[in-house]
């Protein structure tokens, strides 16, 4: 951490706050786990004792029940032998009438047995003890006896924490009263009914709350150690986010100094500036850059908006304070271009744009506006206004030029085309007439001679049709629309394959979607290249030719090809397919001219399309293009 850091890191009220929080939150913990720590003996000495008043309790209700009933009589046993300290007692031994001997067992005897033979779950050890006992085994020991002295002075309970056999153990008595049913054994002892008989006594063993207390505290440490721990990273987190968000206020601060100043400097780069008006107080605010552009000294100035209308041109005046008066009033934010007149006469042009900020009860207070100079810009548009100006007259003088020129070379290709034909049609006819008229004086040379004549003058003449064909696809006017181009490619192949009827061709037609171009020339397209499959598969016993379609995604236009299964050509010469008058093939392989595919190229190239091709030798080649899209639905697949 740099020392700028460091130092801002010691002098933050945020870490200040956080060191104090911490503190607080330890002192908070600390007290928090002594005061659980102190309760947790309380509680345990409360949850002992409970479980001995229950215990008495019970005993309590067992011997209130027996005592109801005078005691109960059950038959003698080695283990339950008749009383001998009831031995004066009338009828402590009975025989019913079948003879079974009984022996009475009064509410103490119960209740001893009970307590010596049933301990509770935390071995607890409860007897019965009186002052005057009748059996010594009831003879209590000391603190018994002060607790029962402490009964008969009107004491309802009496519990201490005492060591038996080196365990903590709490002994808790409470007394028992003397009840009719007790004056059957104890009446000779001079009891009367009301008074206090002895205490049942219950030693509690406390070890085993300890060590549930002691499980307990060391829960409550390690929660407590946990929760202190995450308050701490808590606090420190939000420190951590509150010190770097007054660190990041601090350099927000230091970047809105910055942006200031960067923003002056950008206006006066730009020519931009800005003002602001109180509607309220009328005061006129501007930016340095506004006086820059007006020329005007700062001390000089007025702040009023007069003063700034003592600036603006006089010829546009009246249009700026009609924008900004229609602006306040009707809540409409104007951009304009106006003057500025200069004292040494020249004129600026500024682009100025305002809004106006309203009151919640709608009444107008303040007008924000900025100041653009646009006098560069101004006289760079009126330059390239005068260039275009130019440039338009240029271009129709060029045009002219051009329709000129065009005019010219159609008349020139017509003649061609004329003075070429006429001396080919008398070549090829004083040909025709040389092979019927003097037939039978020329030899088998001199006629082959005569039709190799024949023939290249009428290729010639196929050649002066393809040229003029070639150069009249660029003149032809486009009438564009859409339509069913499967219908239009199983004309032309039909019109195709009534040329060659001894030929096996099998047409399919894939799903075509509508096309959209001039149908004349996408006809020819058809022509040709339909025509160029007819030709190159001519070595096949069984041709076929496919025709197919499909819509490119996310594109405006539609992909067609056509597929042959011809004699192909190599793909290194590819760039040469379209070019005029160039073939891949001789003309004793395969006759033509080489123009048909670059009149297509030409056709599709007018639509804005694409085409290309692909091919390997002796498999077959693909002529590919695409037109603009149609907006009818594209047409159903053909068979074959």
């Amino acid at each position: 951490m740099n020392k700028h850091r460091w130092s801002i890191f010691r002098s933050s009220a945020v870490i200040r706050y956080a060191m104090f929080a911490a503190v607080a939150w330890m002192a908070i913990s600390a007290g928090s786990i002594s005061w659980y720590l102190q309760d947790s003996d309380r509680q345990v000495l409360e949850i002992a004792h409970h479980e001995a008043s229950a215990y008495i309790g019970k005993d309590l209700a067992f011997r209130a029940w027996a005592t109801s009933h005078g005691g109960v009589y059950v038959p003698p046993t080695e283990k339950t032998p008749p009383n001998p300290y009831l031995a004066s007692t009338p009828e402590r031994d009975v025989v019913t009438t079948t003879g079974k001997k009984l022996t009475l067992m009064n509410p103490a005897y119960m209740l001893r047995e009970v307590q010596t033979h049933f301990a509770g779950p935390f071995g607890e050890k409860g007897r019965i003890v009186s002052l005057r006992p009748l059996n010594p085994l009831n003879t209590p020991d000391q603190w018994e006896r002060a607790a029962l002295q402490r009964f008969e002075t009107g004491a309802q309970e009496v519990s201490a924490v005492d060591s038996i056999g080196g365990v903590p153990h709490l002994r808790v008595m409470k007394p028992f009263y003397t009840e009719e049913g007790c004056l059957k054994c104890h009446g000779r002892q001079g009891y009367k009914a009301g008074e206090v008989r002895g205490g049942i006594v219950v030693s509690l063993s406390l070890e085993p709350f300890y060590e549930a207390a002691s499980r307990t505290k060391r829960h409550l440490l390690i929660s407590h150690s946990v929760g202190w721990l995450i308050g701490l990273l808590a606090i420190g987190l939000v420190a951590t986010r509150s010190h770097r968000r007054e660190l990041e206020r601090k350099a927000a601060e230091d970047v809105l100094r910055r942006s200031e100043s960067s923003l002056a400097e950008a206006q006066r780069i730009a020519h931009l500036g800005n003002w602001e008006l109180d509607l309220v107080s009328k005061v006129l605010t501007w930016s340095p850059e506004i006086f820059r552009i007006f020329e005007i000294d700062p001390a000089q100035f007025g702040a009023t908006y007069e003063a700034f209308l003592a600036a603006t041109h006089p010829d546009d005046r009246a249009m700026v304070d009609r924008a900004f008066t229609d602006s306040v009033a009707n809540r409409k934010p104007y951009d304009i271009v106006h003057r500025l007149l200069m004292q040494d006469g020249r004129v600026k042009y500024v682009n100025e744009k305002c809004e106006t900020h309203y009151a919640p009860d709608g009444k107008p207070i303040r007008a924000l506006g900025t100041v653009h100079d646009i006098t560069e810009r101004q006289r760079a548009e009126e330059q390239v206004r005068a260039l275009n100006q130019e440039l338009e007259q240029r271009v129709a003088a060029r045009t002219t030029q051009l329709e000129a020129a065009n005019k010219e070379l159609e008349a020139f290709a017509f003649s061609v085309s004329h003075d070429l034909r006429a001396p080919l049609r008398a070549i090829d006819g004083f040909s025709r007439i040389l092979v019927e008229d003097y037939e039978h004086k020329l030899d088998a040379e001199g006629r082959r001679l005569l039709d190799v004549v024949r023939e290249n003058s009428q290729r010639m003449g196929q050649l002066i049709d393809d040229i003029l064909s070639f150069s009249r696809m660029s003149r032809r006017d486009m009438g564009c629309s859409d339509f069913d181009l499967a219908l239009l490619a199983q004309a032309v192949f039909d019109e195709q394959q009534a040329a060659v009827p001894e030929r096996r061709l099998l047409l399919k037609l894939g799903a075509l979607p509508t096309a959209h171009g001039d149908r004349a020339m996408i006809r020819l397209v058809l022509t040709n290249l339909i025509a160029n499959a007819i030709k190159f598969t001519a070595p096949r016993p069984e041709a076929w030719i496919e025709i197919a379609g499909d819509s490119t995604g996310g594109s405006d236009e539609n992909h067609y090809w056509v597929r042959d299964n011809g004699v192909g050509f190599d793909m290194q010469y590819v760039d040469k397919l379209f070019g005029a008058f160039q073939r891949l093939h001789s003309t004793e392989q395969f006759e033509g001219t080489g123009i048909g595919l670059a009149i297509v190229k030409r056709i599709v190239t007018r639509h804005g399309g694409r085409v290309w091709a692909e091919g390997q030798i002796n498999e077959g080649a693909a002529i590919h293009f695409t037109l603009p899209r149609g907006q009818a639905a594209e047409q159903p697949a053909r068979s074959w």
